[in-house]
Order: C-alpha cells, then sequence, then structure tokens
C-alpha cells in the first residue's frame, strides 16, 4: 500500500475566514493563501504522482510543525458526493453552543466516507 509523509517545519496555522471588499468582494486573506502554497510546495517537492485513489489522511499539529500523512484507502468508498472536510464542519458547526462552547475545544476528528453502514 502505497502512503507518504510529509513534515512542514513551522507552527500550524488555522484557515482565515473569508474577507470582504468594502465593494463587497469577497477574499481569501494573503495570509491563508500563501500557508497553503507553502504546504502544496513541501508536499510536491517530496516528488512522486498524486494518489489516484481514495486515501486517508492523518494529521498531526504540535506547536511547532505539521506532520501530514497519506495513504491509500482500503476502503473504495467513492458513492457519497462531496468533500468529507465540508460534512465535518457543518456538523462541528451545528454543535457549537450545544455539545460545546465551540468548537475550537475539538482536538482530535477521526472521519469516513463510506457507501453504506455495515451492520453486522
Amino acid at each position: 500500500m502505497r502512503s507518504k509523509t510529509v513534515t512542514v517545519d513551522r507552527k500550524p496555522k488555522a484557515k482565515a475566514r473569508p474577507r470582504h471588499t468594502k465593494s463587497g468582494k469577497v477574499f481569501t486573506p494573503k495570509s491563508t493563501t500563501d500557508e497553503e502554497k507553502a504546504i502544496g510546495f513541501l508536499w510536491a517537492q517530496g516528488g512522486g504522482k498524486p494518489f489516484e485513489c481514495p486515501v486517508e489522511v492523518y494529521l498531526v499539529y504540535t506547536p511547532t510543525q505539521t506532520i501530514i500523512h497519506v495513504v491509500e484507502s482500503p476502503h473504495n468508498a467513492t458513492t457519497l458526493r462531496g468533500d468529507l472536510d465540508n460534512y465535518v464542519k457543518l456538523t462541528l458547526d451545528a454543535l457549537n453552543g450545544v455539545a460545546w462552547d465551540d468548537d475550537g475545544q475539538v482536538v482530535r476528528i477521526t472521519a469516513v466516507k463510506v457507501d453504506e453502514i455495515d451492520n453486522s
């Protein structure tokens, strides 16, 4: 099974919320786009082809680095449309003030997209 790990040796950054100009145009803050580009560059610098199969992503954030580990997924789930992170974001936001004060309290997420529930 193919896998790849990249370590980003600097303090992790959270994605900033979109901003609005006075004319109403929405944009992503430069600090966010710069960080996304830097992480993408570090990943590409490691070489290898992009994964063309379902993958599992393990993210480890420390005060000084981010470790990104991607492996081929043995689950092969592909029928549920939509990005998994968007499902997770909606669920966490919906539970703000109900299950916890703020989703910033969440320190670990395990999420998976599957074709169906195995009740056996």
